[in-house]
């Protein structure tokens, strides 16, 4: 019997070194319902066998997007539906007769937003990094014109009114803390029951990494003066940073 359990446990032990990790990441630690997630599986094994099978003296690159970039990443988009929990991987493959696990993570779906005026912020933390996540939402004007030929053009939605400019946090917060806007989106969105070529709201989003010094052992609250450009409708919550 115990040379059966030690049988068992040697061969469970070779079946997870023979195992490749792999990381899968996300590019919004905390997405609302209806927003497009990227989710990235890296592919390096996969460059190195082509590089084995075909020699070194070859270039290995990912398809390009319609942005003409490029990503050495498996990717694929996905949008959640329902304001929950989701728990992503562990996904298990085998490529080349060897077995490719991922990690697993945790994503907090919110709902969405109302369609109207106003800025939201707030802080979440994911994958042990912390973040601030700016919105924005600002009516749009029609710029709609007539032509000669008794015709007319216009931007579907509208087009954010001149003077008007989305909110952005300062990035030398304070003494000791530091904010990076390591990604931002704008786009053009009208309510669920708008008509087709009705007048919509500019939308923005704005993601920051949070960096605390080495020896930051404070706490720090988000207030106006925080800002530029803030309008006159937002709820920026009562946010403190620390550690």
């Amino acid at each position: 019997m115990k040379k059966i359990t030690l049988l068992l446990l040697i061969c469970c032990s070779l079946h997870i070194l023979a195992q490749k990790k792999l990381e899968i990441e996300i590019d919004n630690p905390e997405p609302r319902v209806g927003q497009k997630v990227t989710l990235s599986i890296n592919m390096d094994f996969l460059n190195e066998y082509l590089k084995k099978e075909l020699g070194k003296n070859i270039n290995v690159t990912g398809s390009p997007s319609i942005f003409g970039m490029s990503s050495e990443d498996f990717q694929r988009v996905i949008i959640f539906e329902k304001a929950k929990t989701y728990n992503i991987g562990p996904f298990d493959f085998e490529f080349n007769g060897k077995t490719f696990t991922t990690n697993t993570m945790e994503v907090n779906v919110l709902p969405k937003l109302p369609i109207e005026n106003g800025l939201w912020l707030r802080q979440t933390e994911f994958e042990g990094q912390q973040y601030l996540i700016l919105e924005q939402l600002i009516s749009n004007t029609s710029n709609k014109t007539e032509n000669e030929n008794g015709g007319y053009s216009q931007t579907i939605g509208g087009v954010m009114p001149e003077g008007k400019a989305f909110a952005e946090l300062n990035e030398d917060l304070t003494q000791g803390i530091q904010l990076s806007n390591y990604s931002s989106a704008t786009n053009s969105v009208t309510p669920d029951n708008g008509k087709s070529y009705s007048v919509g709201f500019s939308y923005t989003i704005k993601k920051y990494k949070i960096t605390f010094d080495e020896d930051y052992k404070g706490e720090y609250l988000i207030s106006e003066s925080d800002f530029n450009n803030l309008p006159t409708k937002f709820d920026i919550g009562n946010i403190k940073l620390n550690k």
